[in-house]
């Protein structure tokens, strides 16, 4: 619901007579432009320019306002806010729910993302340290998770599309050492091929084709993040 509060002391006097006229006689009897405006003994386009002075995009508008009706005003959402409405309505809480088991079950825990994503694994790090006892490692470069990798290690990669980067060599390398790998990505990517690992996909949409990896916004990715830090908090 819309909120007006009108300033009288922008009106003139005879703006100020228009609007007490037109708002004790719309209490009963909801007026059209042209009886607003023989009610007031002015023309209709003085009506117009006066609603439009007190802040109403037309009649319709201000007769809605002082006749007590509901006002709504309906403003497009961007493509991003639409993404992440999408994603809050139809969210899969057991994907969290799967995530923070396997965080859960594993003693090393590696996190990875190329570019600002790694931002979001910085910040995945800092909030898993102060919620589990694990030994949890944020790989700033992939020729580093080689060297970290044990038996009894999970390897999360996460990637805004999973379209600018390989990651078939660190899930090789993964299961040669027997460890777990997980990509969660957040855009769909059909033309994604891995053979026998497991990806979480979070929408069913894509940001625009024509964004650079760089300027894609990584909101989804934190959301999750925080969706699973709550589950491991229950």
């Amino acid at each position: 619901m819309l909120t007006i509060r009108i300033q009288l002391n922008h009106l003139n006097d005879l703006e100020i007579t228009i609007h007490k006229l037109l708002s004790e006689e719309s209490k009963t009897n909801p007026l059209t432009i042209t009886e607003a405006a023989a009610l007031a003994g002015v023309s209709p386009s003085k009506i117009s320019k006066f609603v439009k002075k007190v802040g109403f995009s037309g009649y319709k508008e201000y007769s809605r306002f002082i006749t007590g009706k509901e006002l709504v005003k309906q403003k497009k959402m961007n493509s991003e806010f639409s993404r992440i409405k999408d994603f809050m309505e139809n969210f899969d809480s057991s994907t969290a729910t799967y995530l923070a088991e396997l965080i859960k079950t594993y003693d090393k825990i590696i996190l990875f993302g190329y570019g600002p994503t790694n931002i979001c694994m910085e910040y995945f790090e800092y909030k898993l340290t102060y919620t589990v006892e694990k030994h949890v490692i944020r790989a700033t470069q992939p020729s580093m998770i080689p060297n970290l990798l044990t038996e009894n290690t999970l390897l999360l990669i996460f990637s805004v599309a999973g379209k600018f980067a390989q990651f078939d060599s660190l899930f090789e390398e993964a299961n040669h050492q027997q460890a777990k790998a997980l990509l969660v990505i957040e855009e769909l990517n059909p033309a994604l091929l891995l053979d026998n690992n497991e990806i979480i996909y979070l929408t069913k949409s894509q940001q625009e084709e024509t964004l650079a990896s760089h300027e894609k916004t990584r909101t989804i990715l934190f959301m999750f993040i925080e969706e699973v830090i709550r589950e491991l908090n229950k």
